[in-house]
């Protein structure tokens, strides 16, 4: 692969390459596509990814058009690998605390580096949604308050198993 180059406006406005991100991101997440758009955020993030990535390989993400089902063991793979591996761990990371997190030295040396690879919450609704919240029962400090008097209420119970 060539050294990264950011994604020009044409490909990011490419869908089937964010179609293919988004299909990719609810079986990484375990959210579905609904919920994941309804957080506001996906287009946010596929900007991010488009911007580290090197155009060939975020153009290609990961090649569904095989599997366009996308089980979880198409997925494992892709997790263990040291082409995708960290950037699928990324993807995670970024759904669930809207954070980008810089990519290893072993990948960047791989495919070069992007000035938009760098430790990042992508913006203020991203914290806000993050699906870490919603997976812990809880809403994000300083955002979204349940209310005057929330406090007094005893959380909720945890789901039966």
């Amino acid at each position: 692969m060539s050294m990264p180059s950011i994604v020009t406006t044409a490909m990011a406005d490419d869908r089937e390459p964010f179609d293919r991100f988004m299909a990719l991101s609810a079986v990484l997440t375990g959210y579905d596509e609904a919920s994941l758009h309804g957080t506001g955020c996906a287009e946010d993030y596929w900007r991010q990814l488009c911007r580290v990535l090197p155009a060939d390989m975020a153009s290609a993400v990961p090649s569904l058009e095989q599997n366009p089902r996308v089980d979880p063991d198409y997925v494992r793979p892709l997790l263990s690998s040291d082409d995708w591996g960290p950037v699928m761990r990324n993807i995670i990371r970024l759904w669930y605390l809207g954070i980008w997190h810089p990519l290893p030295e072993s990948w960047r040396g791989r495919y070069g580096s992007s000035p938009f690879d760098v430790e990042r919450v992508i913006s203020a609704r991203a914290y806000k949604e993050a699906l870490v919240w919603n997976a812990i029962g809880a809403h994000p400090m300083g955002a979204k308050q349940q209310g005057f008097g929330a406090w007094a209420n005893l959380p909720p119970a945890p789901p039966e198993c």
